[in-house]
């Protein structure tokens, strides 16, 4: 080497000891001709950094001889031994692709079930429910409304659709407890089912009564058979169809042939039982059939445990009608246009009947005057 050529720094002449003679003959003469690094390497120096740099100016220094000895590389043995690690670094490729597939047939699995879930949520119907004490409107998919009596529940299929963006073949709803409907005119026919009833229109203004409408059975607990407190929907509970405007077909649930037409306004027929023919078409007074909408009451010739039970409902509150009371089933009827309060109807009420009431700690209690009173 000349001698303003820099000595090889040790980390180098190091490596130099595992070439064969020529390889370090080589080097040498590199060295000379490139004059030294820019700057002198130390110690701290990366030996695998300064050696790729070295073959990246000089490629003739890695390149496979014809015995097929890299001149300058490791021996053999060192190669032999670095194919397994060469062959360690692709696992981690394979690795990846095996979980990447995994993910998107997790992602698949959970798109499928927040679908199927979100498919059920959507079959489930729409509920509205007016509760004791409270009336409610409510705004139906096609235009239509419905005002809920208090202890009312509203039921239909959501949009009026069988599946999402396909239209049923009807507007249906399930009714329990008392509404007035103002139906819109449409393609498909408005249907309300009651417990005992099927009511179709197309277009027109009604109310719709569906009330357990008897008495206790005799044989049930004394203490519960006297007491007026409204149960769930009786199936055998009367449907009362009152129209105002238009034009309402009225049958009983499980004999839709037998059909009554109610085209005048005024028009009123009854169903008893899911079995029963509805009764031809009367005239009746309306306003016995819409005081509620007005917030007043209003009974027609409905028996006593009837009426107490459709205050229980208006007042939300607990009436009881005392062992003294007979005939529990004689017909009552009340009017009132305006917005009375309890008391005041039970006044009347126990005045017309010869009875008597007073508070308890849920409500009231009403009891028969005694005799010489």
């Amino acid at each position: 080497m000349s001698n303003d050529t820099p000595s090889l720094p040790d980390f180098l002449k190091e490596r130099l000891q595992e070439e064969s003679p020529e390889g370090r003959s080589s080097l040498g003469a590199v060295w000379e001709l490139l004059g030294g690094a820019d700057a002198p390497a130390t110690e701290e120096a990366d030996p695998d950094a300064a050696w790729d740099a070295l073959t990246e100016a000089h490629p003739e220094l890695d390149a496979t001889p014809a015995n097929g000895t890299a001149s300058g590389t490791a021996p053999r043995a060192k190669q032999t031994e670095a194919a397994p690690e060469s062959r360690r670094r692709q696992r981690p490729a394979r690795q990846s692709r095996r979980a990447h597939s995994w993910r998107v047939a997790m992602g698949l699995a959970v798109a499928t079930l927040v679908l199927a879930g979100g498919l059920w949520l959507w079959r489930q119907p729409v509920t509205i429910t007016a509760p004791p004490g409270q009336q409610r409107t409510a705004a139906l998919p096609d235009g239509s409304t419905a005002h809920l009596n208090s202890g009312t529940t509203l039921t239909y299929r959501r949009g009026f659709q069988s599946w999402p963006f396909v239209d049923a073949a009807r507007r249906a709803v399930e009714l329990g407890g008392e509404a007035f409907f103002e139906v819109e005119d449409g393609d498909r026919p408005f249907l309300i089912e009651t417990a005992s009833a099927e009511v179709a229109v197309t277009g027109t203004r009604f109310n719709v009564r569906a009330r357990p409408g008897n008495a206790r059975p005799e044989n049930a607990d004394r203490d519960d058979a006297r007491s007026a407190a409204p149960r769930s929907a009786d199936p055998a509970a009367a449907t009362e169809v009152t129209l105002v405007a238009g034009r309402v077909e009225v049958a009983a649930r499980t004999r839709p042939e037998r059909r009554v037409v109610l085209s005048e306004p005024g028009a009123r027929s009854q169903v008893a039982g899911p079995d029963a023919s509805p009764t031809p078409p009367e005239r009746a007074a309306p306003k016995y059939a819409l005081a509620w909408r007005n917030g007043g009451f209003a009974a027609q010739a409905r028996p006593l445990t009837s009426v107490l039970q459709d205050l229980e409902r208006r007042f939300d509150a607990t009436l009881r009608l005392h062992d003294s009371v007979e005939e529990t089933r004689a017909p009552v009827s009340l009017y009132y246009p305006e917005a009375p309060d309890l008391e005041t109807i039970l006044h009347d009420l126990c005045t017309a009947r010869n009875l008597n009431y007073r508070p308890t700690s849920r409500g009231f209690e009403l009891f028969a005057t005694p005799a010489g009173r």
